[in-house]
C-alpha cells in the first residue's frame, strides 16, 4: 500500500512538472511571437502614421509680412471729367502693319491740343514740351513747380496758358490755390485772375478753366473772368465741365469770341481709348475746320505723349495742321 502511494505521488509530481514546463514554454513562445518583426507596439505605429498624414494635410499658414506700398505724390486733375483707372501697361509704338486708318484732312483741317494741369512736375511736363509740333500748356497757379514749369514752356517754344482754378458744383472739391469762388464779387474775381497771370512770369497767351462748373454756370462771375481776358488781350477756352455753361452768353454780351473744348483725350487712361478719342477729334476737325482737344500732364503721361509722337507723322501726311489757340484767335 505504501509503495502504491509513492508511485502515485511521483506521477503527480511528474505531471505537474510537465504542466509547468509546458506553461513556461508557451509563455516564452508567446513573448517571442509578440516581439517579432518590430521594435514598437502596433498602436504606436498607427498613431505616428495618422499624425504624419494630418500634418501633411494642414495648410501652410505662415505668410510673409505685408509691406505697405510707398505713398504716391498726389496729382491734380480735372475731377469733373469722367475718369477710369490707369492702364496696366503702356504699349509700344504702333507697328507699321497695324497703323490706324487716318482719314484724309478736309481743307487742311486744324488740330489744337491743350495739355492741362501743368505745375507739379518739371520731369513729366518735359514729355510734352519735347513733342515735335505746336501745342499749348495750361499752367495751374500756386503749385510747387509752377514757376519752373512756366519757364520750361517758354523755353520750349510751346504756348503758355493759365489753367484757372474755379469752384465745381461739388463743394467738396478743392480746385486748388488761386481759385475763383462763388462768394467772390466780380472785382475780387478780376483781382485773382490778374494775380495768377502775373505769377506765371510773362508770355501768357490765354486761359481756360480748371474744373469750375459752379463758376461757368454763373454768367456774372464768368463774365468777370472774360473782362480780364479782354483787358489783357488774351483768349479764353471753355473746358466745358458742365453742359450748362454760361460762358458763350457772357462772351456774346461783350461781343467777343471764345473757344470751346471739343474732346477730352484722356478720360480713360488706355492707349486704344485715347486713340479712339483722337480719331473722333479728326472727324470733328474735318466737319468744323478745327478741333480743340485737351489732355493732362500728370494723369496720362505714361501713355499720351508716346501716342501723339507716334501718330504725328501720319497726321501730317494726311494733311492735318497743328496749331495753337492763339493762331486760331488770329485767324
Amino acid at each position: 500500500m505504501a509503495m502504491k502511494n509513492l508511485v502515485d505521488g511521483r506521477k503527480v509530481f511528474i505531471l505537474s512538472s510537465c504542466i509547468i514546463v509546458l506553461s513556461l514554454v508557451f509563455l516564452l513562445l508567446n513573448v517571442l511571437l509578440r516581439d517579432a518583426g518590430t521594435d514598437e507596439p502596433a498602436e504606436t505605429y498607427i498613431y505616428i502614421e495618422e499624425n504624419t498624414q494630418n500634418e501633411a494635410e494642414k495648410p501652410n499658414t505662415a505668410q510673409e509680412p505685408v509691406r505697405p506700398e510707398p505713398e504716391k505724390e498726389p496729382i491734380p486733375v480735372d475731377i469733373e471729367q469722367s475718369e477710369k483707372p490707369e492702364a496696366k501697361t503702356n504699349k509700344p509704338a504702333i507697328p507699321v502693319n497695324q497703323q490706324p486708318a487716318i482719314p484724309p484732312a478736309q481743307k487742311h483741317a486744324k488740330l489744337a491740343i491743350i495739355i492741362d494741369d501743368a505745375g507739379q512736375s518739371v520731369e513729366r511736363l518735359e514729355a510734352y514740351t519735347k513733342l515735335p509740333f505746336p501745342l499749348a500748356i495750361a499752367m495751374l497757379p500756386g503749385l510747387s513747380h509752377t514757376a519752373e514749369c512756366s519757364a520750361l514752356v517758354r523755353a520750349s517754344g510751346k504756348e503758355l496758358m493759365l489753367h484757372q482754378p474755379m469752384q465745381a458744383e461739388n463743394l467738396a472739391i478743392n480746385p486748388g490755390p488761386g481759385s475763383v469762388q462763388p462768394t467772390m464779387s466780380p472785382e475780387q474775381v478780376k483781382a485773382v485772375i490778374r494775380t495768377n497771370i502775373a505769377e506765371l512770369g510773362g508770355g501768357v497767351k490765354g486761359l481756360n478753366n480748371h474744373e469750375g462748373s459752379l463758376i461757368t454756370e454763373n454768367v456774372v462771375l464768368i463774365g468777370a473772368v472774360l473782362d480780364v481776358v479782354l483787358e489783357q488781350g488774351l483768349y479764353f477756352v471753355d473746358s466745358r465741365t458742365t453742359v450748362n455753361t454760361q460762358a458763350p452768353e457772357a462772351a456774346a454780351s461783350r461781343n467777343m469770341h471764345i473757344f470751346s473744348r471739343d474732346i477730352f483725350l484722356d478720360n480713360v487712361i488706355e492707349r486704344e481709348e485715347m486713340l479712339a478719342q483722337l480719331l473722333h477729334g479728326l472727324a470733328l476737325a474735318n466737319k468744323n475746320g478745327v478741333a480743340i482737344m485737351i489732355g493732362h500732364v500728370d494723369k496720362s503721361v505714361s501713355v499720351l505723349p508716346a501716342l501723339l509722337a507716334d501718330i504725328y507723322p501720319q497726321l501730317v501726311k494726311a494733311g492735318y495742321v497743328f496749331v495753337t489757340p492763339s493762331e486760331l484767335n488770329r485767324g
